[in-house]
Formats: structure tokens, sequence, C-alpha cells
């Protein structure tokens, strides 16, 4: 029964002992991620591309938690009909989805700039000028009316439209030169869906989809907008 008390004991010690990192530090045995280097805004300012239109754009899904299943099939459809619209402009070769599989991960104690870092490598290695950014975020709101109880019968369970979904969801896009990130242009636009469904058939996320295509093809079009002013 010692050994074990003095086995337990050693094994608790040694634990604490290799969460312990200060010495190591001192040492500079560990890596400490380096913050990354911020322009001033005279050097921002004075950026400028370096690739001219046509573009190969590789495209980022930098999503919310709810988007990070990847795009869905009509998402996809928008984003291939506004691209075709870039294409009859002048403005793009091609664009490409990169896969998330490509995208490294960024946890908390990556820098600032872990994302970008990862999606212009990536970008690279798939032969883009520049990378496109989009993230996306979507929110229900539910409440009823005084419908709502006739859930208590079966019928009303599955015809009155008793329980309200509004739907809201926001795109953000940010288009930048793979090789010294200027900025060629930036949009944000909102969609959103409302609906009133008998119990059986409101969901939680019910209308979430809607809104976020309807946000994805403001995107675009504000987008197309700007490149066509330029």
């Amino acid at each position: 029964m010692k050994r074990f008390v003095v086995l337990i004991s050693s094994l608790f010690l040694t634990a604490c002992a290799a969460t312990d990192m200060s010495e190591s530090l001192k040492q500079g045995l560990v890596a400490i991620p380096k913050e990354p280097v911020d322009l001033s805004v005279d050097q921002i300012k004075q950026l400028r591309p370096q690739v001219k239109p046509p573009l190969k754009v590789a495209l980022v899904n930098s999503n919310s938690r709810d988007y990070e299943a990847g795009f869905s099939p009509e998402e996809m459809q928008v984003i291939q009909d506004w691209a075709k619209r870039f294409k009859e402009l002048g403005f793009i070769e091609r664009l490409d989805v990169v896969p998330q599989s490509m995208l490294g991960s960024c946890g908390y104690k990556s820098e600032t700039n872990c994302q970008k870092t990862q999606a212009r490598i990536a970008g690279a290695r798939m032969g883009a000028d520049a990378v496109l950014f989009l993230s996306g975020h979507s929110v229900t709101d539910s409440y009823v009316n005084p419908l709502s109880f006739l859930n208590m019968t079966i019928v009303g369970m599955w015809i009155v439209p008793a329980h309200h979904r509004d739907s809201y969801a926001v795109y953000d896009a940010a288009l930048f030169d793979i090789g010294n990130d200027y900025l060629f242009g930036v949009a944000e636009e909102y969609g959103e869906s409302k609906s009133v469904l008998p119990f059986a058939y409101a969901e939680r996320n019910t209308g979430q989809h809607e809104a976020k295509v309807e946000a994805l093809k403001k995107v675009g079009q504000t987008l197309y907008d700007k490149v066509k002013t330029r």
C-alpha cells in the first residue's frame, strides 16, 4: 500500500510539472506564436494590387458555427451565377472553392491573422491571384399566436398556423490580393424569411436557408456593382 501511495504521488507531481512551462519558456524551448506585423495607415493607403484582371479567385467559406458544414447546393448555385457575371465582366477568369481540408486549424492560441494566412497559403497552392472571404450568420425568432391553444388537438397540430418563424441572415465578403492583402472590395448584405406554420411543420431553424440564399444573392450583386464602377 505504501508503494502504491508513493507511485500515485510521483505521477501527480510529474503531471503538475508537465503543465508548468515557465522554465521552458524562459529557456526558449517552447515556441511562442509571433504577433503579425501590422501595416501603418499610410502603408495601407499605398498598397496597390499585384495582379490585374481577369483574376483567378479562391473562395474561402470563413464561417460562423452554423455554416461549418459548407455551402448548400442552392448557395453554390448562387455563387456560380454571380461568378459567371464576373467572368462576363472580365474581372475574373475562374472561381474555385477552397476545400476545408486545405485550411489549417486556428485555435485560440493562434496568431491574429491565422485564418487569413491559412487561406492565402491554400489559395496560392491552387494557383489563385486573390482570395474571396465569405462569412455568414443566421438567427431565427420563434413565437406563437393565440391559435396555438389548438395544438392540444391532433388536428390543430397539423393544420392550424400558430407558430411564427422569422429568420434573418447576413453575409459579408472581402476580396484580397493574395500577394499583399490589397483590398479589392467588401460587401455586407442581409436576407430574411418569415413564415407561419402549424406546430407539426415548424422547426427551430425554419426559414434560415432561404434567408441565407437571399443575403448571398445581394452580397454578390453589391460586389458586382463595386467592381463594375471601378
